[in-house]
This record gives C-alpha cells, structure tokens and sequence, in this order.
C-alpha cells in the first residue's frame, strides 16, 4: 500500500466534524453571534473563519483518505463490492445532492466534488428562538465545473459523517488489510 491510513483517526476526525455541526447553533446561541457581532470573546467574522477552516480542513482529509482506500482496495481485490458498501453506509441517510439530479449522491461522488470544488461555502441559519442568532445549518455547498458544466453539491455534513463511519468500519471488516501490509517494506 502506498500509504498506511490511519481507520481510527480518520473515524475520530469524522466523529468531531459531526459534534461540531450538531453544535453549531448551541455554540452561536450561547455567545449571541451573529453578522452584527463585534466584540466580546468571540466576533461573527472569527467564528465564522474558524469554523470554515476547520470544516474544510476535515472534509477534505476524510475525503481524500477514503478514495485513496478505495482505489487501492479495488486494486488489491477486484472483487470487492464498493458499491454495495458505499449504499449500505447511506441506507437511511441522506448525505446531500448534486443540483439538478435526482440520483442520490454516494460517498464515492462526494469525495470527488469536495476534491474538485473550486468554491465552498456554509450554509447558514437563523435561530427561530432568537431571530439575531447566526448559526451553521451542518449544509457544505460546493461549487465546480466539469467539461464546461457548473455543478453545486449540497452536503449534509452530519449525516455524511455518519455514512462515511460506517464505510470506514465496513472498509476495516471485508479488506484484508494484513495481507496487504504484509508485503510492505
């Protein structure tokens, strides 16, 4: 294998981006941020920064880490069902859509858009309870062009981590990863 992945951390990384989308609008509520937040310990536009950096900074790990095992997965055992695993992780879930189709989105794809994005950008919300509450709605929109063609993705983060844990638990169980670092020198 080219690169030793680490399944725990990756599942950790996921598990924290989830939180932090579930969390969003308790954090926000708790320091009433907002667009017209300055001052106090946290201001709208460092909240906002912090958030989109770290955000984006764990999708595109576990992105890039998930195609780098399924590629090499493929590699060592074309018999392996991808498909199949990437479906049954979303059973139940609904981990975002490509505009203008109605195709669910897989893993597989949305690794791919968060790979090509040229533009991302979080979705934010009002709090229905205090309306001057600003908080994230857990959606990532991704922005790209393929061939000519502008494309948006809109990503349910916590439901997309959900999916991608039980992929990477999955992806642990049914490769033989012994064998496959056995031979690694």
């Amino acid at each position: 294998m080219p690169h030793l992945i680490d399944f725990d951390g990756l599942e950790h990384d996921l598990f924290v981006l989830q939180h932090t989308a579930y969390g969003s609008r308790e954090f926000c509520e708790k320091f009433d941020l907002n667009t017209d937040c300055y001052g106090g310990d946290y201001e709208w536009w460092e909240y906002k920064g912090l958030l989109k950096s770290y955000v984006g900074n764990k999708i595109i790990e576990s992105a890039i880490k998930v195609r780098m095992v399924q590629d090499f997965a493929k590699h060592d055992d074309d018999e392996l069902d991808l498909k199949a695993f990437d479906r049954d992780a979303r059973k139940g879930l609904d981990i975002g859509s490509i505009l203008g189709l109605s195709t669910p989105l897989n893993l597989r794809e949305s690794c791919n858009k968060i790979v090509h994005a040229t533009e991302a950008r979080m979705q934010w919300m009002n709090s229905l309870d205090k309306p001057k509450v600003e908080y994230w709605s857990g959606v990532y929109e991704l922005f790209g062009e393929n061939r000519g063609t502008a494309w948006q993705v809109d990503l349910n983060i916590p439901e997309w981590c959900t999916a991608m844990i039980r992929f990477n638990k999955t992806m642990q169980e049914e490769v033989d990863w012994h064998h496959a670092y056995k031979h690694d020198v």
